[in-house]
């Protein structure tokens, strides 16, 4: 019998017809997660009635035939207190916009669809500004910049960071302004979800893990109690699985420690709620992207707790949440929209403006993405990284 677990059992159709009742529940078990012994790969094998050689060798066919990802560490980055936001900045000359500046081709699209840039490009216009992409690439240097996109609005250039506890978001942010020489910023860290996961999750479903975005001053800082070995262990664990009968005493032999020693570490952190299981996942099927769309609304703070619940009722609204209003950029509200078409987005906000009112927004939509990398936590360049930018945080807030 399968494990008992309140994770459903994989449901999908599988890629071939060469799956035995065996493969169906080895699949399940791997989905509950591998246990924290040195032979975890034995406990499984025992349980489907067969041994872990075999077991490894249907773990490989399964991600051949693409019936399995692989194995992988599942990390909840709340509970390390990971910090991270949004950014909006102005990098570029502003010109005049004219209808020749728009190709033909790029005159009649689907909303939310990203527009092809040749590698070639050594800048490109966004809005009414122009932009070199090496005026943009010290943004994606910082290790815990792991998304940024071009956005059709004066703050043309977008992208979201994260960074540990023990570093000040905020002085990132502004290390990176003032590198990047942006002419301005906007911190747009969450301030309260009214549905969905998380924004950077909203953008592609299944491209990246729900991130839950967190931000506190810096005096409110709670930092982790992770130990500089648990942190070792949190950048090992990020590192493919080994596929081998004892699988922990590898990841054990490169950190320099003991098996006992990993597997400990590895337990800690489970109770700590920083490792929530080491399991297989499946690959994301190659399906049509939905055009997704990012329009905000300028509303006052104090209407929001009534108008946030009510946007989250329209099926359309895939996220919303609220964060900050700036002077040049009065948004205070964020929804995530699917919609096809431009008829189609304007129909579904029109509905929104019949239920909570007239409210002036802005539709943002992404012309190119600029990054789209994954996420690693304690990642070493990020000390790197701060060591030789750290002389800039002493004019950043200037």
């Amino acid at each position: 019998m399968p494990p008992s677990s309140d994770r459903k059992p994989f449901r999908r159709s599988f890629k071939t017809t060469t799956m035995d009742e065996k493969d169906r529940l080895l699949l399940t078990y791997l989905q509950n997660g591998l246990p924290l012994t040195p032979r975890p790969f034995e406990v499984w094998a025992a349980k489907i009635g067969t041994d872990s050689a075999d077991l490894l060798v249907r773990i490989q066919r399964l991600k051949k035939e693409g019936n399995l990802g692989g194995i992988r560490a599942v990390l909840d980055p709340r509970a390390f207190l990971y910090q991270s936001a949004w950014v909006a900045m102005r990098i570029g000359e502003k010109h005049q916009v004219s209808p020749e500046d728009v190709p033909k081709e790029q005159q009649s699209v689907r909303i939310g669809e990203s527009q092809h840039v040749s590698p070639d490009a050594t800048s490109t216009r966004c809005g009414n500004f122009e932009i070199s992409d090496r005026s943009a690439e010290v943004l994606w240097q910082h290790p815990g910049v792991i998304y940024g996109c071009e956005r059709e609005h004066e703050f043309n250039v977008w992208f979201f960071i994260a960074v540990p506890a023990d570093h000040d978001l905020e002085i990132h942010v502004r290390c990176l302004e003032k590198l990047s020489g942006g002419n301005l910023m906007l911190f747009l860290p969450v301030r309260k979800v009214f549905k969905g996961a998380d924004l950077l999750s909203s953008l592609n479903a299944g491209s990246f893990p729900a991130m839950n975005e967190r931000f506190e001053k810096r005096q409110l800082i709670r930092f982790s109690d992770l130990t500089e070995e648990e942190t070792g262990m949190i950048r090992a664990l990020q590192e493919p699985f080994p596929l081998t009968d004892e699988p922990y005493r590898k990841i054990a032999l490169d950190l320099g420690i003991t098996q006992t020693q990993a597997l400990q570490r590895m337990k800690s952190l489970e109770e700590k709620g920083c490792l929530r299981r080491i399991g297989g996942f499946l690959k994301t099927a190659a399906v049509l992207p939905e055009a997704r769309t990012l329009v905000v609304w300028q509303i006052p703070e104090e209407k929001l707790e009534r108008i946030g619940p009510e946007i989250a009722e329209f099926r359309e609204v895939l996220y919303a949440d609220r964060r900050p209003a700036y002077p040049e950029f009065p948004y205070s509200l964020y929804t995530m929209i699917r919609a096809e078409t431009a008829v189609e987005l304007e129909v579904v906000t029109r509905r929104m403006q019949d239920r909570i009112g007239k409210w002036p927004h802005r539709v943002l939509v992404t012309t190119r993405e600029l990054k789209k990398g994954e996420m690693k936590y304690f990642p070493k360049e990020l000390d790197a990284w701060w060591q030789g930018s750290r002389h800039v945080a002493e004019t950043a807030f200037n």
